[in-house]
């Protein structure tokens, strides 16, 4: 279990880093092996990492050609056969999660239709950011967007403790909790922060 995070301005400036910080904070008990950070042009990536594969060299956000990059949550579990159907990718790790960013530089969007396993990640491209959820929805990933632009984490703690998310609640997904223990779609109890469904594909552009 790791945690990831980030934040695409609208207005195009770079991220505060001191709000990155507050994110990762909130996730920390996530993953308690390694902390990593990127601002590159208006998005900032963070992730707190449970070390599993790759100990030496899986350290993340990964950044692959032309600057593209990724942090992700959860485990691909056929990404020894993908790296073989990639022979010529510039793989600089040996990591799991290295895999979908060099499907995504191949097959754009359907980049997550090859994955097998159990993620939710976030793919910085240039000016666009990429999240996806795998297709059973057991990694989570939640978002929020605002005039800040859009936020996306692990948990809605840490969007909360961003201090660009009011911590308010959605009361008839209250009730839906109390009386299923679970809320259905993208609605959460959290007003204003969603979920990504299971297998969603989500891309932001200028926040």
């Amino acid at each position: 279990m790791c945690g990831i995070a980030g934040w695409m301005t609208a207005d195009g400036a770079a991220p505060d880093r001191a709000v990155l910080d507050r994110m990762a904070d909130a996730l920390a008990h996530r993953g308690p092996d390694g902390r990593g950070l990127r601002i590159h042009q208006d998005t900032g990536l963070v992730q707190t990492r449970l070390a599993i594969i790759d100990l030496d060299t899986g350290d993340q956000p990964i950044v692959g050609p032309e600057g593209s990059a990724i942090v992700a949550n959860g485990e691909v579990y056929n990404y020894i056969e993908l790296r073989d159907e990639i022979p010529d990718a510039p793989f600089t790790t040996r990591s799991d999660s290295e895999v979908p960013l060099h499907l995504y530089r191949r097959d754009g969007l359907a980049f997550a239709d090859a994955l097998r396993g159990m993620v939710a990640l976030a793919i910085h491209d240039g000016g666009q950011l990429v999240l996806n959820r795998d297709p059973f929805g057991i990694k989570p990933l939640y978002v929020a967007e605002g005039g800040f632009g859009l936020l996306f984490a692990s948990e809605p703690r840490a969007l909360v403790a961003s201090g660009l998310v009011a911590a308010a609640t959605d009361d008839g997904a209250l009730a839906e909790v109390a009386q299923l223990q679970f809320s259905c779609g993208a609605r959460t109890p959290w007003a204003g922060i969603r979920r990504l469904l299971p297998g969603e594909t989500l891309v932001v552009r200028a926040g």
